[in-house]
Parts: C-alpha cells; sequence; structure tokens
C-alpha cells in the first residue's frame, strides 16, 4: 500500500488547476501575414560596471544572486504593438522587444488580467523558446504577473483575444529582465560565474542511505526568478492537514526588494546525464515546468527565513512533491541541500561531519563548519540561497542563508555554509513571522511530518463506487461499495502516519468501530486486494 503520509488525493483533486502548462503555440504561427509588428529596440546596459558590482557582490552575505536588471518598458495594448482582426472576428496583438546582448529576457506586467478564452505566449526569435499558454487561470487579485525567462535578446509577445470578449483584456508591461549571466551564459561570452566543477548534479550518487527520499526531494525543489533581475532556490513542503496546499519555502533575503506577485519558478530542472564534480558541463534538461504568482505568508530575520503560498496548484502531471519538515531542532545525524547554483541545474551536496548550532548574520542558524571540512560533496553557491536544507531522515530543517563554500576546481574549498534554522523558525510573535500557522493548520503540533505527493490520482470508476459516513463519525463508521466484487482492504492511520487500525471488507457494506480511538483527524486508505485501484480520504472523529 502506498504510504498515506504522502498523499490524500481526493482532497488534491478538487482543487488541482494548472497555472502554466507550457502547451500549444501562438496563433500567429499557423499562417502568414504580411502586417510589420512593432519592434521596439530598448536601451543599452552597462555590462562592465554590472561585473564590477557582481564581483564584489557575489561574495557578500544575505544577498540574492543577481543574474539580469530590469528595464523600464511601460508598453501596453493600447500604446504600442500592432493589432490583427482575424476574419471570425477574434484578435491578436504583437511586440517584439530587443534588448541588444541579453541571454535571457523576463518581463513583469503590471496590468494583467485574461478574459475566459484568452492566451498569452512569449518567445524567441527562433521560435525555439516559448512561455504559456497564460490564460486566466493566471489572473491575480493584484492585477500583476511576472514570468519566466526566454532565452535570446529578442523576446516575442502574442496576445489572443476571442471575438466574444474583445476589449476586456489588459495587458501592460511595467519592465523587461534583461539577464546578462544564466548558468554557463554570460553576455561577455567569457562564460563567468558558471556553477564551479566540483558541483554534483541531483541525480549523482548521495549515498544509498539517502538514495529513496532524494527522489522525493528533488522534486520539491524549485529555481526561483524574483522578477527583480534575482534568483534564489526553494522548496514545497508540506502542513499537517496534508492538503496539498502549495506552501514555498525560501529565504527571506530572497524576498527584500520584490514582489511575491512576480515571482516565478521553475520545478523539476534535473540533467537527464548527470556530471559529478566533473569539467564536463552539464547537459540541460528537457523538462519546462514553470508556474507564477505566489502570496507572501510569513517571514523573519531571525532565520531568514520566507514562506509564500503559490497562487494555485502546480498540475499534478508535473509529478511534484511537498517536503516533509523536522521542528525538533534536534541535531541531525547527516545533511544534505539541493540547489541551484549561479542559476544552474539542480545540483545537490551532502555533510557528514555535524552541523552545529551557530549565531550567523544576525540569525540562528546550522553551521557546516569549517572545522568539520565544510561539505564532503558539493557545495553551494551564488543562487542556492533559500534552498532546503534536509535531515538523515529527508525532511527539511532549514533554508540557506550565507557562508563561504566553494569549488576549488573539482574539489570543494573545505569552508563554511549556513542556513536558518527550522526549529526556530516555527516559533514567532504572530502569524506573519512564523511557520507554525500555515504549516501545522490542525493544531496538531506534530514533531515532524513526512512528505506529500501531488501525482497520485484516483481512478475515477473507483472513487464513484465508495462512500465513506458519516464524516465527521462519534464511532461506528460505514463504508458502502457499488457492484462489490471481491476482497478489499482498508488502513486507517494517523495524520502523522501511525497505523491504528486496518481489515478486509468483504461485503458492499462493511461497519468499522473507530469508538476506541481519541478524537482527531485520520486517513483511511481503501484498496482492492490486488492493488489495481485505491484511494484516500479524511476521516474526523467527533465523541
Amino acid at each position: 500500500m502506498k504510504k498515506i503520509t504522502l498523499i490524500i488525493a481526493v482532497l488534491l483533486s478538487a482543487v488541482m488547476m494548472a497555472q502554466v502548462t507550457n502547451e500549444g503555440k501562438p496563433l500567429s504561427w499557423d499562417f502568414s501575414t504580411d502586417v510589420k509588428v512593432d519592434q521596439i529596440s530598448l536601451l543599452p546596459i552597462d555590462l562592465n560596471t554590472l561585473m564590477q558590482e557582481d564581483a564584489i557582490n557575489d561574495h557578500l552575505q544575505g544577498i540574492p544572486y543577481r543574474v539580469g536588471v530590469p528595464i523600464e518598458a511601460h508598453y501596453n495594448i493600447h500604446n504600442s504593438g500592432t493589432w490583427t482582426t482575424l476574419d471570425n472576428g477574434d484578435k491578436i496583438w504583437r511586440i517584439a522587444i530587443n534588448s541588444p546582448g541579453a541571454v535571457q529576457m523576463s518581463v513583469n506586467f503590471d496590468q494583467f488580467y485574461m478574459p475566459k478564452g484568452a492566451k498569452l505566449y512569449l518567445h524567441n526569435e527562433s521560435k525555439s523558446d516559448l512561455l504559456g499558454a497564460y490564460t486566466s487561470v493566471q489572473n491575480q487579485d493584484s492585477g500583476v504577473l511576472g514570468t519566466w525567462f526566454v532565452k535570446g535578446d529578442k523576446l516575442w509577445i502574442e496576445y489572443y483575444e476571442p471575438q466574444n470578449v474583445v476589449g476586456l483584456g489588459k495587458l501592460s508591461i511595467e519592465n523587461i529582465i534583461h539577464c546578462y549571466r544564466f548558468g554557463d551564459e554570460h553576455q561577455s561570452k567569457q562564460k563567468l560565474n558558471q556553477s564551479g566543477d566540483c558541483n554534483h548534479d541531483v541525480d549523482c550518487p548521495i549515498g544509498a542511505d539517502w538514495e529513496d527520499y532524494k527522489e522525493i526531494n528533488k522534486r520539491t525543489v524549485a529555481f526561483l526568478n524574483m522578477g527583480n533581475g534575482y534568483i534564489c532556490t526553494g522548496g514545497l513542503v508540506n502542513n499537517t492537514a496534508n492538503d496539498g496546499t502549495p506552501y514555498f519555502l525560501t529565504a527571506n533575503h530572497c524576498y527584500s526588494g520584490s514582489n511575491p506577485a512576480s515571482w516565478s519558478m521553475r520545478f523539476r530542472w534535473i540533467s537527464p546525464n548527470p556530471i559529478c564534480a566533473q569539467t564536463t558541463n552539464s547537459t540541460q534538461g528537457p523538462t519546462y515546468m514553470t508556474i507564477s504568482g505566489t502570496t507572501l505568508r510569513a517571514k523573519n530575520a531571525a532565520t531568514d527565513f520566507c514562506l509564500v503560498e503559490l497562487n494555485s496548484n502546480p498540475p499534478s502531471g508535473w509529478d511534484l512533491d511537498l517536503a516533509g519538515w523536522d521542528k525538533t531542532d534536534t541535531t541531525p545525524d547527516f545533511v544534505v541541500g539541493i540547489h541551484h547554483p549561479s542559476g544552474d541545474i539542480m545540483k545537490i551536496c551532502r555533510d557528514d561531519t555535524g552541523v552545529i548550532k551557530k549565531y550567523n548574520a544576525g540569525a540562528q542558524t546550522w553551521e557546516i563548519t569549517t572545522a568539520g571540512g565544510g561539505w564532503e560533496l558539493g557545495v553551494t553557491e551564488g543562487g542556492s540561497s533559500g534552498s532546503p536544507l534536509f535531515d538523515d531522515l529527508g525532511r527539511v530543517v532549514g533554508q540557506l542563508f550565507g557562508g563561504q563554500a566553494a569549488c576549488n576546481g573539482t574539489n570543494d574549498n573545505g569552508l563554511y555554509d549556513y542556513y536558518g534554522r527550522f526549529g526556530v523558525s516555527w516559533d514567532g510573535s504572530s502569524s506573519s513571522t512564523r511557520l507554525k500557522d500555515w504549516l501545522d493548520p490542525l493544531s496538531l503540533e506534530p514533531d515532524y511530518i513526512d512528505s506529500y505527493s501531488t501525482a497520485i490520482g484516483i481512478a475515477e470508476s473507483f472513487s464513484d463506487k465508495v462512500s465513506i459516513y458519516p464524516n465527521p463519525t462519534e464511532g461506528m463508521l460505514t463504508i458502502a461499495l457499488k457492484n462489490f466484487s471481491g476482497k478489499y482492504l482498508y488502513t486507517i492511520t494517523s495524520i502523522l502516519g501511525q497505523q491504528v487500525i486496518s481489515g478486509a471488507l468483504t461485503q458492499p457494506n462493511s461497519s468499522i468501530n473507530l469508538s476506541h480511538l481519541n478524537e482527531g483527524v485520520y486517513l483511511i486508505e481503501i484498496a482492492d486486494s490486488k492493488g489495481a485501484n485505491s484511494l484516500i480520504r479524511k476521516i474526523i472523529i467527533n465523541k
């Protein structure tokens, strides 16, 4: 049977919406037209000054990694671009924006509203890199939206508006992020600031005692674009309701100077051909799972944490997980980090010599010590800020604040890193400065919880067969199965995954006596004897 602490699929299925599926293509790609599209060139950036600043700032603590600069644009569907009306009354608006020398570009919209049926796409000149469709699902209360990056120095934007909603859309560009360095790309052509050769791609061996945890936790981590030219890393985290709420943990210093509504992130950017502390470049991953828009929930400089909530759920087909966590503040046997250094593909690092609790840069932290030789495998770099620190049981215990760890060729330099401590972040003066109000909505106060998978769905035909009532119950629970055939098994666990009762269902209507259990929330899994069909539901005991 599946681990119930990983899933409550029925709760997820009711709220799952795709935000950016990267499906479809701009309508204009399917027809030829002689219409001349408005093309705009932005002023060039001062690359030399930026590189001089980066040479200093990249070594400072508590500053996120800069990859680009915002350039004010203020172009909208009324004052620029080119409209084309199609024979059926539908309309498309297009604009091309050139930022000389950019290796990638992203867009911040200060007005974004897609009426039902409207679509927005962004792509490069060669049509080899495409974002969208952005649809009404991306509409936010703030009316803003930030996008992921598109490769190249010429960005095309195309807005499609069906005839029945003509004039209802809103689209205004606040600025363009001119990205001058990204992974191993650099506008100077010198390939500066790429992640060091001692890094290990996330699919490199990490140790047999952590391989299973790695498979889960690499699906929680995302490369974060804050919409202001800076990047970080962070990860999805579970809550005690196990309801799939997409909370995302990163660093407080990543939040500074940004608007979470404009944040965007890329999940599962993983090399299909892992490179493990070698000079060979990693193969760039084929997946393009990007999502935009978050809402701030809590932050605190005392442990340098920031918790946001994605404004809609990632598609279930992305096969993401929400990481478990441990709030006991107990020193782990060893720790593992997963991150995106210097805007590079996902990497992993491990320290076996023991973290210590230490006050660093004004925050309560876990320190990977210089005395212990730093990381035993891999390192972190700029861009890794906010990335989760996992304990030996695969649970989050912190997020990266800073440090001096770096590569020295294919070896690390043996220096320290430090992470804000999850256990300290748990409490605070108010819900806006602590984690517990968001990650423990049921007020269960567990020491730890395990991960949750968004990928497990329920076979609809099987779900339709099963009724569970009354719920809440005072003690007696009835399970009714339509078109009953064969044998079915059930398992009931506590919200923390501890099995409390199990058995077989051998008739269409079966009653289970739960009166001996304490009041609270439990999970029931029902499966056929072959394991081909199953479902999980939440039950509540109120006496």
